[in-house]
């Protein structure tokens, strides 16, 4: 038998919900736009909090370490939006499964972060109706094309003798 390490146990959810409440309290240090070597080290100081709070609401459990913690909440975000996707699907067939309280306080971490949404209405291949646009169904220009001009270029006669000598 090979000796190595041995695989971790599931988190709990005490653990789960202690992870996402206690990112949500240093949310503005771990989305902090800054990409120096001090924001890096309050991010890491940050992530061992929450680890330490993780450790200390399971005291009989497997301590986590900070990294794997991190990776954690990246699969429950992950997981989450896998989840909402998958809800906004049509075809019928059974429904989807319901986020966790882990998924759901996720989610909330991300409200009023930009978000990639669909065109209302309908898609852009769709064909027009007279509700989106004055067009006759094909093609709708919605502002006049520019113009073209035609002046008309002359070269004076001196320039085209000395342009010939070369």
């Amino acid at each position: 038998m090979a000796t190595g390490k041995r695989r971790a146990t599931y988190f709990n959810n005490i653990e789960l919900e202690t992870l996402m409440h206690a990112y949500g309290e240093y949310l503005h240090v771990l989305r902090k736009k800054s990409n120096t070597a001090a924001a890096a080290k309050e991010r890491e100081t940050a992530w061992e909090k929450i680890a330490s709070r993780v450790n200390a609401c399971n005291p009989a459990g497997e301590k986590r370490t900070w990294q794997q913690l991190k990776m954690k909440y990246k699969n429950i975000v992950q997981t989450a939006n896998r989840k909402k996707a998958d809800a906004r699907k049509t075809g019928g067939g059974p429904a989807p499964p319901p986020l966790t309280v882990a998924e759901e306080l996720a989610l909330s971490h991300n409200t009023g972060r930009p978000v990639a949404e669909g065109i209302p209405g309908g898609s852009s291949s769709s064909e027009c109706t007279p509700q989106d646009t004055n067009c006759d169904g094909a093609v709708c220009l919605v502002e006049e094309p520019p113009q073209a001009t035609t002046d008309i270029v002359t070269v004076s006669r001196q320039y085209s003798k000395d342009f010939t000598k070369g």
